[in-house]
């Protein structure tokens, strides 16, 4: 019950912030905004490998990404990516050992690529953004209130022991509904698509890190943020929908 109190707090004070910072920042100052979240987010994920690959420095790491992720949002991907492959094959002729070409490369696609859709989506409408919010957010709640409630038949038991069928239904639907909501208020039809397809695809987004954690038998991937885990923790199932919006709006809008 304790724990239950201090995510819920928690959780309403990140939801204000993050809600805040969509409708009253412009989107230059949100990007670099996302761009702090993706450094914080590589510096996780770069612990977590650690305990695979021992002389990976996370610090470095994530410094590293953030810049990478300023040169991604502010001057070129392309040149974002050709400057990570070069300090990913500094590091393997380093340490000479490809595994480090191959996790750096990861980190790059997972923590910062991935992640700055987020950024990108705001730049198109920041009503997406809060869109996305309300897919992800009612997901995550109906899945843990009807699974703990519901839930009997294991969803993925080797990656999530407690991510159930039940709950899985339940966050899909909690996600069509709200996310629906608050299109339907925006005056967005389009975004039922989109809405639809995320609220299946977060459930993949979840268990994708949840693969990672169980690999090197981490419960969460940091403690930063109280009664939550980590970031990654957080926003899991929110950057897989983010990509979802994003390629979306990036097809059939622009």
């Amino acid at each position: 019950m304790k724990n239950l109190l201090k995510r819920t707090i928690t959780g309403f004070i990140l939801g204000i912030l993050a809600v805040g910072s969509v409708l009253y920042l412009p989107s230059y100052i949100f990007k670099f905004l996302i761009s702090i979240v993706i450094g914080i987010a590589v510096w996780e994920l770069s612990n977590l490998f650690k305990k695979v690959l021992f002389s990976l420095e996370p610090v470095p790491i994530a410094f590293f990404s953030f810049i990478c992720a300023i040169l991604l949002f502010y001057v070129d991907f392309y040149l974002a990516v050709l400057v990570w492959i070069l300090y990913s094959f500094w590091w393997s002729y380093k340490e000479y050992n490809l595994n480090y070409l191959s996790y750096l490369g990861f980190i790059f696609l997972y923590g910062v690529v991935i992640v700055s859709s987020l950024g990108f989506l705001h730049e198109i409408d920041k009503r997406l953004v809060l869109i996305l919010f309300a897919t992800v957010w009612a997901g995550d709640s109906f899945a843990y209130f009807i699974g703990k409630k519901f839930g009997k038949r294991k969803l993925a038991p080797k990656l999530s022991p407690k991510k159930t069928w039940e709950g899985a239904l339940g966050s899909v639907l909690g996600s069509i509904i709200f996310g629906g909501g608050v299109a339907y208020y925006f005056g967005i039809g389009s975004a039922y698509v989109p809405i639809v397809i995320s609220a299946v695809i977060m459930q993949i987004g979840d268990l994708f890190e949840s693969f990672i954690k169980r690999q090197v038998n981490v419960k969460d991937s940091s403690q930063i943020i109280p009664g939550h885990g980590g970031v990654l923790d957080r926003i899991d199932a929110l950057i897989f929908a983010s990509v979802v919006f994003y390629t979306f709006y990036r097809i059939f809008t622009l």
